[in-house]
């Protein structure tokens, strides 16, 4: 400063310092060129922070950051010039605390001039803008922000102040609903390019938004269309309401944004899904666990699913058995790591728990984009069709290799390429060499003129030759006679004839037979001529094939006019149709048939008969048609009428109430989650012949039976805790205090997925146990009743034979000695079905005594011995010591046992039969070196009828019996029974009894 600039400044000093310390701004004084700080109040020299020991020193050493900065060019200009200068919310960068911070000031740098007019200093007065500033920057960028992003995501904005009737909507949104950019929108028009098909859906939505009881929220998907009532876009407008203190609306605002895309694809998803849920195949979706999170409608048929809770569950609870363990190590594995898995697998019925077998392609999901995996899927095609049609073929194959009829294939010129097992030993041919001949050395030379002439013409012609033609033995030349069939083989694509296929049947035993069946048909209808009631009988198709004279004698019509559906025309008109619809609905479900009807003697009176026919089956099964009776009931008939006359008033009202109070034909009931009754319905009432309030009490498990309430409790208690339907068969004491069976049935009634009621049935099954138990005592009775004329037949064939001997008729005693011993086999097969009615009705009843186990095997073996001439019984026998059993069932056993080694071992010559005793057990084991049981048929041996399949049916003949009744004696006697068994290379069967431990 020159010494005119202090005096200036000293003239002034004590108002200048007055005025600035006192100023609540950043005041400061810079006086001289070197704008040296001679005053700086507290308030900015807070603002620099510099500390208070600023003055007298020049500003741009106090603030030297400043020097780089426009403020230091205008802070000199003003004291050059004497100009005043002001700035706004200038920017100006400060060091504070030894960091260079932003700060923002409305500022004026005002010269201070004096009475010549020279400027002598710059007086500095300023307002610290910055936090105003900043907090404008920071809303600012804040705006842009967000405006950037509704922008990137494609979101408009829309407000609204309904009662003023303004409209603000941003550019997107407007071209999102359909307008220009920049349209003016008015109230009114707010919705003129929405679709009219959601026009009205959309107003709902506002209004409901507008109510102050639903919240306000606001969200809603809907179209807008152009000018030309064309699809522009589907967008999704979401908001709110918003209300005063007195709930009304003032305003409504939210965002808009085009969802185009996700509806058209939703929309294909919805087709994908469609077209998924119509495919036959089990198409199923899940987690990289195999947790299953979509199955199709295909799977909740094929699988017996019935909801989504039970879809939704872990992928290896689909599968059977063994199979989950597959699942486990091999499937889920392999789609994890190789992204795919291909084979044959069982899944689980869920209602039945049978395995379906599919074929299984399951497969990885990967994420299009990160390439990272996301799920598994799979679809399996049901293999029970093909398999099915696989096991027919099989069949079919199975059934011509081993048809005890004579088949053979051959080109269309007769060259034989093939003949069945029956049809080789039919023949006596040896080899596939000796059969490859043509079909003209098939047959007796006599023959071949009808082969030529009839045989083949009428083969080219219609396809197909049937008639009796004699076949020649290869080896004897013997003539045989047969029913024959030729037809032309067809190729299944071009539907040209390629072959021809020849069925015969042997006549020989049938031309013997006729006359046996002759002369026995002239017995059986002698015998059921004598009968006073009608007898009939039908072939498998229901038509009559015989009727006895008393049928006859009753209609007064010839024999042959009944035959067929002829007895039909018996009956009056007002029963025929009744009767015959009947008869064809029993023979379609192969049941008893039953029904009364009317018939017109031959004297005109009207009768009342009732008819009953029992189905009857062949060995394999097969339906062959019924036998039955029919009786004349007319005077029963008359006296039920005069009752029903007498109780018709009383029945229709009976009828009538209970049809309007309680029509229901089981036990109603429901229980609640506890599973306590709280209601049954007037059945159950009847039923019990108690109060409804105590039948639905705690005390109805009191009225099971005592055996099985353990049971039935132990089910309803499982149903209760898993929510598994409730079924359970057991016996219920009725009002007269009898038991009958019932079959007990409940599901769960779900609501939210929690069970709130069970709704259950009780009906009564009494009569089809009845039924049951009639048919086993049917067979046992029948069995019985067979017994006495076949021994006496044994009886008259003995005698017979030792007659033809004496005659030296050694040829015919022979075949009457055959005789005998098909009936010995016939008294055999008798007295397994009387043990298998007597097992299966809990009526085999053993006579115990201690006995020594080895010697009632040896016993055994050593009359057995005697049987056989080319079998060895070969004895290794261990000290078994006594045991307490049925001696004669033990032998029973035994014999079974060795009699099957001998049969089932053709080509050995040896059985050896071991005893031995282990842990205070009898074992018995009969081995052979036959023919074997495969694997997957051991378990099966003991069960009834059944029987050795495949090639070795007719080489072993039974009913399948013995090995059944064996196991059942050994079980009741405290024992068990098994088998262990090499195809080809023999069995050993083996049983063990409770011993004395003894054996010494």
């Amino acid at each position: 400063m020159n010494i005119s600039t202090d005096q200036d400044f000293l003239n002034n000093e004590h108002i200048f310092q007055t005025l600035i310390e006192q100023s609540p701004s950043p005041v400061g004084l810079y006086v001289g060129k070197e704008l040296t700080i001679k005053i700086a109040n507290k308030s900015i020299v807070k603002i620099w922070g510099k500390g208070d020991e600023v003055t007298n020193r020049p500003y741009f050493d106090v603030l030297p950051e400043l020097k780089t900065q426009q403020i230091f060019k205008i802070l000199n200009d003003v004291y050059q010039t004497g100009n005043v200068y002001e700035a706004t919310e200038a920017r100006v960068d400060l060091v504070v605390n030894n960091q260079l911070q932003i700060f923002y000031f409305n500022f004026v740098f005002t010269p201070m001039k004096n009475s010549q007019g020279q400027v002598w200093g710059v007086l500095n007065t300023a307002t610290d803008v910055t936090e105003l500033v900043s907090t404008r920057l920071q809303l600012k960028e804040s705006e842009e922000r967000k405006q950037f992003t509704l922008e990137a995501a494609d979101i408009g904005t829309w407000d609204l102040y309904p009662p003023q009737r303004i409209v603000i909507w941003d550019e997107r949104c407007k071209v999102l609903c359909g307008y220009a950019k920049d349209a003016e929108i008015t109230y009114d028009g707010l919705l003129k390019y929405v679709h009219p098909d959601d026009a009205e859906r959309l107003k709902q939505a506002v209004a409901t938004a507008y109510d102050f009881k639903s919240g306000g929220n606001y969200d809603i998907t809907f179209r807008t269309i152009d000018d030309n009532d064309k699809l522009k876009h589907w967008i999704r407008c979401k908001g709110r309401a918003y209300f005063n203190q007195d709930n009304e609306l003032w305003r409504f605002a939210g965002i808009v944004q085009d969802v185009t895309r996700e509806q058209l694809d939703r929309q294909e998803q919805q087709k994908l899904i469609a077209l998924v849920d119509s495919t036959a195949d089990v198409i199923a979706v899940g987690a990289m666990n195999g947790d299953v999170t979509y199955i199709n409608k295909a799977g909740y048929g094929i699988l017996g699913i019935e909801d989504t809770r039970a879809a939704l569950r872990p992928g290896v609870d689909y599968f059977y058995g063994d199979d989950k363990d597959t699942v486990d190590d091999q499937l889920i594995l392999a789609v994890q790591q190789t992204g795919n898995w291909k084979g044959e697998v069982r899944y689980r019925h869920f209602q039945t728990g049978q395995p379906i077998p599919v074929y299984l392609n399951a497969f990885r999901i990967d994420d299009p984009l990160t390439g990272e995996p996301i799920g598994m899927a799979s679809v399996a095609r049901d293999l029970r069709p093909e398999k099915i049609a696989h096991n027919e073929q099989y069949k079919l194959l199975t059934l011509i290799d081993h048809s005890s009829d004579f088949v053979s294939l051959s080109d269309l010129d007769g060259n034989v390429s093939y003949v069945n097992a029956a049809g080789r030993m039919m023949l006596g041919i040896k080899s596939q060499q000796e059969l490859e001949r043509h079909n003209s050395q098939y047959i007796m030379p006599g023959e071949t003129a009808k082969l030529a002439n009839k045989i083949n013409k009428s083969l080219m012609r219609d396809g197909k030759w049937s008639g009796e033609i004699n076949y020649k033995h290869f080896e004897t030349g013997e003539a045989i006679p047969v029913l024959g069939t030729t037809m032309l083989v067809y190729d299944s694509v071009t539907g040209k004839p390629q072959g021809r296929a020849s069925v015969a049947r042997d006549l020989r035993r049938e031309i013997a037979d006729k006359k046996a069946l002759t002369d026995s048909e002239a017995l059986l209808k002698n015998i059921t001529d004598a009968s006073p009631i009608a007898l009939w009988m039908s072939d498998e198709f229901g038509s009559i094939v015989y009727l006895n004279q008393t049928w006859i004698d009753w209609t007064g019509k010839p024999y042959e006019e009944h035959l067929g559906a002829g007895w039909t025309n018996a009956i009056v008109p007002e029963d025929r149709q009744r009767a015959g619809e009947k008869f064809l609905s029993d023979l379609a479900a192969r049941s008893s048939y039953e029904v009364d009807f009317r018939i017109i003697r031959g004297d005109g009176e009207i009768r009342s008969c009732i008819a009953i026919g029992n189905p009857q089956f062949n060995t394999d099964g097969g339906f062959t048609g019924y036998i039955g009776s029919c009786t004349d009931i007319t005077d029963l008939t008359i006296a039920e009428q005069k009752l029903k006359l007498k109780n018709e008033e009383l029945s229709d009202q009976i009828s009538q109430f209970e049809f309007v109070t309680d029509f229901m034909p089981v036990q109603l009931w429901t229980a609640r989650t506890d599973g306590t009754l709280d209601y049954v319905n007037k059945r159950a009432v009847d039923y019990f012949n108690l109060p409804a309030d105590e039948v639905a009490g705690a005390s109805w498990l009191t009225r099971v039976h005592p055996d099985d309430q353990e049971g039935c409790m132990a089910t309803w208690t499982s149903s209760l805790q898993t929510g598994d339907i409730y079924q359970f068969e057991f016996r219920l004491e009725d009002k007269n205090g009898i038991y009958k069976w019932h079959l007990a049935q409940a599901l769960p009634f779900i609501n939210d997925g929690k069970i709130i009621k069970w709704f259950g049935t009780n009906t009564d099954i009494d009569e089809q146990k009845q039924m049951q138990r009639q048919k086993d005592d049917f067979l046992g009775i029948a069995s019985h009743e067979l017994k006495t004329p076949v021994t006496s037949i044994k009886a008259y064939a003995q005698v017979l034979g030792a007659m033809l001997t004496k005659e030296g008729e050694h040829k015919k005693a022979d075949m009457v000695t055959r005789m005998d011993a098909q009936v010995n086999r016939l008294t055999n097969l008798i007295g397994d079905l009387l043990d298998v009615t007597k097992i299966n009705s809990g009526r085999l009843q053993f006579n115990k005594v201690w006995f020594d186990f080895n010697q009632v095997i040896k016993e055994t073996v050593d009359d057995l011995q005697h049987t056989t001439q080319k079998h060895k019984l070969i004895a290794d026998f261990s000290a078994t010591g006594q045991i307490y059993s049925d001696k004669d069932r033990i032998s029973q056993v035994i014999t079974n046992l060795i009699t099957n080694a001998i049969k089932y071992s053709p080509h050995t010559d040896k059985i050896i039969i071991s005893t031995k005793l282990e842990d205070n057990e009898a074992i018995v084991c009969v081995q052979d070196f036959g023919i074997g049981i495969p694997e997957d048929k051991q378990d099966k041996v003991f069960e009834q009828f059944y029987r050795v399949s495949g090639n070795k049916q007719h080489t072993f003949p039974g009913l399948g019996l013995g090995l059944y009744i064996s196991s059942e004696i050994i079980k009741r006697e405290g024992g068990k029974m098994w088998v262990n068994s090499i195809e080809g290379k023999g069995s050993t069967f083996c049983f063990s009894l409770p011993a004395d431990g003894n054996g010494s």
